[in-house]
Parts: structure tokens; sequence; C-alpha cells
């Protein structure tokens, strides 16, 4: 028995393309193509077979990437999610993964990494690209809160590391000069052995500095 997937993407050459590629993968299917999240809700109330996968995309009319991904939470917590994005930022990734996706892919991706990631979140629950894999793995050893000394300035940043603003944004709102936070952004990454946003995002949500 095949695996079931539902793509939801309003990009018609981009949903079919993916629905090629998983067509030819032997153990999956697409059952359904949609365009948003509200024509999603209407499949899974509707069906009688749900969904092992869903590959989302982020940025779509009606209902996007971020609310679909609340309902699917919600609602069908054992579904897993693919988020899809051609926008790879550190926000994205970090809003998607505060909002329960199970992995995060491009929508350039090729056959044998979609291959891989489909497998991965059915073996191990989760999938993420190089880039966020060693921040996510179950495995992966976050620095411990209580064994690092942080200034007042470092942890206020930190519970902001996970929200939409940028650090321009940031430094704004502690009232403080870009570069000052640059500074602060930098004594992270030594401290905490670090070297991106989302690696600081990660460590701020397992130790309960985000907001």
């Amino acid at each position: 028995m095949k695996h079931r997937i539902i793509i939801v993407d309003d990009h018609t050459l981009v949903s079919n393309a993916i629905a090629e590629l998983i067509e030819g993968l032997e153990l999956f299917e697409v059952t359904h193509q949609v365009k948003h999240g509200r024509e999603l809700i209407d499949v899974l109330q509707r069906t009688n077979k749900l969904p092992e996968i869903i590959l989302l995309d982020i940025n779509m009319p009606v209902m996007d990437g971020y609310e679909t991904m609340a309902y699917v939470k919600q609602h069908h917590p054992n579904i897993s999610v693919l988020a899809l994005s051609m926008n790879d930022d550190d926000v994205s990734i970090i809003k998607m993964m505060k909002a329960g996706a199970s992995g995060f892919i491009s929508k350039q991706v090729t056959e044998d990494i979609l291959l891989l990631a489909l497998n991965q979140v059915l073996s191990q629950g989760y999938y993420y690209s190089d880039q966020v894999m060693k921040l996510v793995m179950n495995d992966f050893r976050s620095p411990n809160k209580n064994a690092i000394q942080f200034s007042d300035r470092e942890k206020e940043l930190l519970s902001y590391i996970c929200s939409e603003m940028t650090y321009k944004e940031i430094a704004d709102k502690m009232c403080l000069s870009p570069k000052t936070i640059d500074g602060y952004r930098e004594d992270l990454f030594l401290k905490l052995d670090i070297k991106s946003r989302v690696g600081l995002a990660v460590f701020a949500m397992r130790n309960g500095f985000y907001k």
C-alpha cells in the first residue's frame, strides 16, 4: 500500500511538478492537489483516508501555510507536514518550526532529496535540510542554559530571536543600535557554539527564552 500525500500549493506548475516527482516514487502517491488551506480543510473533512504527509506551501492566498499548519496541528496531529517554500530564510523556518512542521524543503527539491525527506518523515518524524538538520535532530545537544551566564540584554535578545522581527526591528524594540545587537548576537554564537539565527531560535525554544 502506498503512502498518501496531499500537496497544498497555489502555483499549479510547481504543484504538478512535485506531484510528478512523487508519482515516480514507488511507495508514494498524491491523492489530492489543492490551492490553499481552506481547500485542504474541505478535503480532510470529506475523505475517509487521511494523508500521512502534507506538502504545504507557506505563501498562499485565502489561508496561508502558517494558519493551515496551526489547523492541521490542532485537528490532525498525526499527519506530518513538510513546508514548501522558495524562500529558505531563517524567519520562515523558525515560524514553521514553532507551528509544528515536521520539515522544510525547497520547491526546487530534487527527486533524491524529496525521497529522502518523505522517508525520513515517516521513519523519524522529521526532516530538515543540512542547514537545519543538525539543529533539530533528536540527539542535538542543546547547551545547558544553567551552565552558561547570560546578561539581561542577551536574555532579552533570545526572547525576540524566535519572532518575525528583523535584527534591526529587534534593535529598535530593545532601544539599541543594530551594531550593538550584532555584538550581542556574536557573543551568543560564541557562548552557545551556534552559527545561525535558526540555531539560536532552537536553543531559545528548548530553554524557554522566547515570548
